[in-house]
């Protein structure tokens, strides 16, 4: 499993980071998160394609 990397300050609320990145794709990879080190289903994608995922227990926005 690889290791995620937080995304930018801005995405530190849920519904921020849920209206940023809209695509919900179920087939998505997971990744450690830098924090707790927990894995994380990278399940959603902005409009660009780059996809990210909510670490629960760090209440924080994961990337590749």
């Amino acid at each position: 499993m690889k290791d995620g990397k937080w995304l930018e300050p801005r995405h530190t609320n849920k519904e921020i980071f849920e209206k940023d990145y809209t695509k919900i794709d179920l087939s998505g990879m997971e990744v450690k998160c830098p924090g707790c080190k927990d894995g994380v289903n990278l399940n959603r994608k902005n409009m660009a394609g780059k996809p990210a995922g909510w670490c629960k227990r760090c209440n924080r926005a994961v990337a590749l």
